[in-house]
């Protein structure tokens, strides 16, 4: 009985290969070209090994071998000479010598015109291909070059934002696990220590295991992972005073205290992150926009109707520019609602003055208070009411505030430890006075999407952008075109 054989999966034609391999006629050639390659390099080197044993047999083993380099007429003779010089070849034996080393050559030749047939198709098809035309005029190059440095600013910016928050949330996270009391009947402190000691045995282990084999390393790793979290009620209560002082003076009595503690930093931080993340989207044509009637619009209208689109975006963005400021000059600054706009600004601007000078203070105070911390002494204990005094007379504030007004935050020599946090003389409260300050990112950030839109009306213009309404997504859907194409239809 014969078993009828069927035609070859996609998956499995010419050696495994997916049939998209297979389309268009350079691709045939291509594999073709390889399979002679293959068959021929075989083929010689059979040959050769016979032709080694044959001469060492005979005396002539010190000969060297031929040179790959010969061509195919001179590579048939060579084949035909060994097979007559064989000992004891019968003519059927010399027949077919004579027909292998005739197909060797008919083989190469094939692959040679292969070869070069590939070679022409190639190069056929580059001379077709469109070649991409200079993108824009010459008059747009500097905007082109400016608008692409402050992405690389903007993006190289948004990372260390990002940075900066993920560090402030994991400290928070941090402290308040590690200073979490006993009889508190929180969790928290216990899985904080499990986890630190799940970190420091498992690192442990794996440095101290790096002579050992990579199965060894991993299960000493794994060891020291269970043996840290294991010993986390141990420790469970080491550490809560010291870590609790070092949270309070972060929350109650330094320069974070200015920002609204280390939660308010992660705020304002968030904020920051989504004006960035708006800029580069508007920069690259991503941002959120409605283009079902524009892909409606003809070719020749989309580039005047999408500069008209910009414009409009720009003015809205200047629109909350001023919204945003002139709602912090009244609620944050004590300006009134029917002050000038200028009145507003200087009114903004000067109580700006005021709250970086109080940051520069506290900054000092910072310096003073940090190495009582190292040491564990409490942040609100370590400066006498004599101390604050002196540090108040000699830091300027009778310099930017009148005396009477300074005098108000000094202390009776004979009063308890001074909190190491600055007073503003003015009566303002510092607890989070620089939030005020902080939230003019909205109306910054609002500007700066603005002139986002204002630089694409011009790279419009000039040419340098398209304003096609997949062209910002045109990696995304080459990337994903070519996932599927390059996916084999066959399956595995």
């Amino acid at each position: 009985m014969y078993k009828e054989v069927g035609t070859p999966s996609p998956s499995t034609r010419r050696g495994g290969a997916p049939d998209w391999l297979d389309e268009g006629p350079n691709a045939r050639r291509v594999l073709a070209a390889s399979d002679v390659r293959v068959g021929v390099a075989l083929s010689s080197r059979a040959m050769a090994k016979k032709r080694t044993k044959r001469h060492g047999a005979s005396g002539k083993g010190s000969e060297p071998p031929p040179s790959g380099a010969e061509n195919a007429d001179d590579l048939e003779k060579e084949n035909v000479a060994d097979g007559a010089e064989a000992e004891g070849e019968t003519p059927s034996d010399k027949a077919t010598a004579d027909d292998a080393a005739k197909e060797e050559s008919v083989a190469e030749r094939s692959a040679s015109e292969s070869s070069e047939t590939t070679a022409e198709g190639e190069k056929k098809a580059e001379a077709e291909s469109p070649k991409t035309p200079s993108k824009g005029a010459a008059w747009g190059d500097p905007i082109a070059r400016f608008e692409a440095g402050w992405t690389r600013l903007e993006t190289r910016l948004i990372t260390w934002v990002l940075i900066a928050q993920l560090l402030s949330m994991v400290a928070w996270v941090l402290l308040s696990g590690l200073s979490s009391p006993l009889q508190s009947g929180n969790a928290a402190g216990l899985v904080m220590r499990a986890i630190l000691g799940a970190v420091g045995f498992g690192l442990g282990a794996y440095y101290a295991t790096r002579k050992l084999d990579n199965t060894r390393r991993s299960l000493a790793t794994i060891g020291g992972i269970l043996l840290g979290a294991a010993v986390a009620k141990l420790w469970r209560s080491s550490g809560v005073e010291y870590f609790d002082n070092i949270k309070a003076w972060l929350q109650e009595g330094s320069t974070l205290t200015l920002m609204g503690g280390l939660r308010g930093v992660a705020t304002r931080l968030t904020l920051w992150l989504a004006l960035l993340g708006g800029s580069l989207a508007t920069a690259s044509g991503k941002h959120i926009n409605i283009d079902v009637i524009f892909r409606f619009v003809p070719a020749r209208l989309r580039k005047p109707i999408a500069i008209v689109n910009y414009c409009a975006a720009a003015l809205v963005c200047l629109g909350a520019v001023w919204g945003f400021f002139d709602h912090i000059a009244i609620e944050s600054y004590g300006a009134k609602a029917e002050d000038t706009a200028s009145a507003k600004i200087s009114i903004a601007g000067e109580r700006m003055g005021d709250h970086f000078f109080l940051l520069r203070k506290q900054l000092v105070l910072d310096l003073k208070t940090f190495p009582h911390i190292v040491t564990g002494d409490r942040f609100d204990r370590w400066m006498s009411a004599e101390e604050w005094n002196g540090w108040v007379k000699g830091a300027g504030f009778s310099e930017k505030y009148p005396p009477e007004l300074v005098e108000t935050i000094l202390v009776p020599p004979d009063a308890p430890p001074h909190t190491p946090l600055v007073l503003a003389p003015d009566g303002e409260s510092t607890r989070g006075i620089l939030v005020h300050d902080l939230s003019l990112v909205f109306p910054f950030g609002m500007l700066v999407i603005a002139l986002r839109f204002l630089l694409r009306v011009l790279l419009a213009l000039s040419g340098h952008i398209e304003v096609d309404p997949d062209a910002a997504h045109k990696e995304e859907i080459g990337a994903h075109h070519s996932e599927t194409v390059a996916e084999p239809k066959g399956g595995v």
